[in-house]
């Protein structure tokens, strides 16, 4: 069975993944619930600090790029620093 969440992480996996393109990737996409400039600065910057960041862009915790996480006003750090 054919399963899109797979996929889409092979997709990902199969990518040359940088944080910069992570950031790319996020600042293009639309989000309805958009905490606005200021907070997701403060988010990155609280992520970037943490020891469960990987590479610069992957939540060892829950596995997300934070940069796509930090964006979204209903989301929040696993470890509870945001």
């Amino acid at each position: 069975m054919f399963c899109p969440e797979c996929e889409s992480k092979r997709e990902l996996a199969s990518m040359e993944m940088t944080p910069e393109l992570v950031e790319e990737m996020a600042a293009a996409e639309v989000y309805a619930d958009y905490v606005g400039d200021a907070i997701y600065s403060q988010r990155i910057a609280i992520c970037n600090k943490c020891n469960h960041l990987m590479n610069g862009m992957t939540c060892m915790n829950c596995g997300c790029f934070v940069q796509f996480r930090a964006r979204h006003s209903q989301a929040a750090c696993v470890e509870g620093k945001w």
